[in-house]
């Protein structure tokens, strides 16, 4: 049995991946420094429905939470109950104020897929 060489294929010209964070953007907050529960909040059933114009968009969805990894099937379980299908998770993102970056989206655009879109009300 031979073994084909591997031929790599040319870089895509975009990227596919979506990260998304969970607590506040996919489902409501009910974490705080007085309340530090791993309790995963209900939907935020316009922004699910944002990634999941994502996804069918031809995006991969990954959740990046600032969540410990303890929290990863429970994160899993929150994603299988609602449908939201996620490719991967990736807990333990550094923990800022903010975040300064050149590809950000504001959770308010009525399209994740369009920076430039109109705000939601």
């Amino acid at each position: 049995m031979t073994i084909p060489e591997f031929v790599q294929p040319a870089p895509r010209s975009e990227l596919k991946w979506a990260l998304v964070d969970l607590d506040g953007t996919l489902a409501e907050p009910t974490w705080s420094p007085d309340n530090p529960t791993s309790q995963i909040g209900a939907p935020i059933l316009k922004n699910v429905d944002k990634a999941l114009r994502l996804h069918f968009q031809g995006m991969k969805l990954v959740i990046h939470t600032a969540r410990p990894w303890s929290d990863y099937e429970a994160i899993e379980a929150w994603c299988w109950n609602y449908a939201i299908p996620v490719k991967a998770i990736i807990c333990g993102k550094l923990l800022g104020a903010f975040y300064i970056d050149d590809r950000n989206v504001d959770i308010r655009c009525s399209d994740w897929s369009d920076p430039n879109s109109e705000r939601d009300e």
